[in-house]
């Protein structure tokens, strides 16, 4: 069960939890949403967020999975509104409460997340969609699907910073944490796969546009929220990246959940893996010691290579999504410019080269 304080993705047991909730009823307007949405109807719209929005009184007696379920779905009427040029704290007067408490309850920001468009959304006929189509629930399903591994990957990356580089814990842990992360670059190609740019750019894209509450501006359910930008700087960009690139992460972080904002707090403190795996490789050290290394290198690279791969996959799909005569938009859902995208695939590519193979001298440690 989850307590207050239990946020998060890596349990099915939990997500499945949440999916399973209806707290506001809405599972039958849901149904019609596509709908709804297709014939660009914003009074019908904004007349369900209104009868569904629930009092001060029904969010505090919510559990927490009650909490996110409710805002998933409130959600879903939010982000459509925007998509036909509606705000919806200015269609339904006293929406902005409501969206703030639950935001409150889950210590999350006050409006959906990825999280809720993904991982707590049902599969089947109680899918949450704003448009209906296959491809949107292929492009759900894939996000869905690596969350949780992308998550254990964040673990094991806890699990990393109070290890030496030279011992063996920190190379076994290099290598779940690689392993976990090539879930992502198998989800990117599905999605290449099943979803045309020209549908994510001019059906899809739209609904993901950011709105404004109480002053400050919040971003859409977007996959780049995914905790990919926390891996980045946990093995390069603490130490290793750019301006430009600490900067975006510095917003996806906001719209995270909870203890990955305090991770993403830390760690971008912290020298990067990148960093402590290169130093341990140019030290004189014990046989032992300096295998233990090379095995964290080896690890090392195995991640990089799997977010290499996941990086130029959705750079091509970004660049037919975004060319001048497709593109509704000049920047991502997530808040990122195909030049950004370029940016971090290059600056993998040339982490990864930090941890290649080792030197001769290294190599006659016996």
């Amino acid at each position: 069960m989850y307590r207050e304080a239990d946020v998060d993705v890596t349990s099915e047991e939990r997500n499945e939890e949440v999916r399973r909730l209806d707290p506001l009823e809405l599972d039958e307007d849901l149904r019609v949403l596509p709908k709804m949405n297709e014939a660009a109807d914003t009074a019908a719209l904004a007349q369900v967020l209104a009868q569904a929005l629930p009092p001060a009184e029904g969010i505090a007696g919510f559990t927490l999975p009650e909490c996110l379920a409710a805002m998933r779905d409130l959600g879903m009427y939010l982000g459509s509104l925007k998509r036909h040029g509606v705000s919806a704290f200015d269609a339904v007067p006293g929406a902005v409460g409501p969206f703030e408490m639950l935001g409150r309850r889950t210590h999350m920001i006050p409006r959906d997340t990825v999280y809720h468009y993904t991982c707590w959304n049902p599969a089947g006929d109680r899918e949450r969609l704003y448009t209906g189509h296959q491809m949107e629930r292929s492009l759900i399903d894939a996000v869905r699907t690596c969350a949780p591994d992308l998550a254990l990957a964040v673990e094991a990356g806890c699990s990393l910073q109070g290890e030496d580089a030279c011992s063996p814990a920190h190379a076994d842990r290099m290598a779940s944490l690689a392993l976990h992360i090539a879930a992502a670059d198998k989800a990117m190609g599905s999605v290449i796969s099943e979803v045309s740019p020209e549908f994510f750019a001019r059906v899809l894209r739209p609904f993901f546009e950011d709105v404004r509450i109480e002053g400050r501006t919040y971003m859409g359910p977007a996959a780049a929220h995914v905790p990919l930008f926390l891996v980045d700087v946990l093995l390069w960009a603490s130490d290793r990246g750019s301006r430009e690139y600490s900067q975006f992460c510095d917003e996806v972080a906001l719209h995270t959940l909870p203890h990955w904002r305090d991770r993403y707090a830390e760690w971008t403190t912290m020298p990067s893996v990148t960093s402590r795996v290169a130093a341990a490789l140019g030290e004189s050290r014990s046989a032992p010691a300096a295998e233990h290394a090379r095995s964290s290198a080896r690890g090392l690279r195995q991640a990089l290579t799997s977010l290499t791969s996941f990086r130029g996959k959705h750079l091509v799909m970004a660049r037919r999504a975004y060319q001048a005569d497709v593109r509704l938009y000049e920047l991502g859902s997530g808040g990122g410019s195909v030049g950004l995208l370029e940016e971090i695939l290059a600056l993998t590519r040339q982490n990864g080269s930090m941890a290649g193979a080792p030197s001769a001298r290294q190599k006659s440690v016996r």
